[in-house]
């Protein structure tokens, strides 16, 4: 992860600091990188590692630990990292692989911070950063 903050980030412009801004910086990216869902899929470890940074963020705004259910196939984040806590408001698995894909559909530049700020006011949890 260090080189995906510091190296990756370098050559390619971004702060990557964990903070809910870098996410917005970081969706831009994802956005002028890759052209469909399908497309980002193509590069499994690309994916991974925007899962991981995504999910990390997160934890750090929201709290909670990583889990895979890798018993019941029926479970919708079957065989995914997803982050959980008993804390989380709704819906109680946040899904940081699947807010890498929905950002490149949606063409906003700030759904993902966008995902995390509703659940830190659904927290009760200051929205400045």
């Amino acid at each position: 992860m260090d080189s995906f903050t510091e190296d990756f980030a370098k050559r390619n412009h971004l702060n990557l600091d964990y903070s809910i801004k870098s996410l917005d910086d970081l969706e831009q990216w994802i956005i002028n990188n890759y052209l469909s869902i399908n497309n980002l899929k193509e590069y499994p470890s690309m994916l991974d590692l925007l899962t991981i940074y995504i999910g990390e963020t997160f934890r750090k705004h929201i709290g909670g630990k990583w889990v895979m259910d890798i018993e019941d196939q029926d479970h919708a984040y079957y065989m995914m990292p997803v982050l959980t806590s008993p804390d989380y408001q709704g819906e109680i698995y946040k899904a940081p692989r699947t807010f890498a894909t929905a950002s490149i559909p949606r063409k906003k530049g700030n759904y993902i911070s966008t995902v995390l700020k509703n659940n830190r006011e659904d927290m009760g949890i200051d929205l400045r950063e």
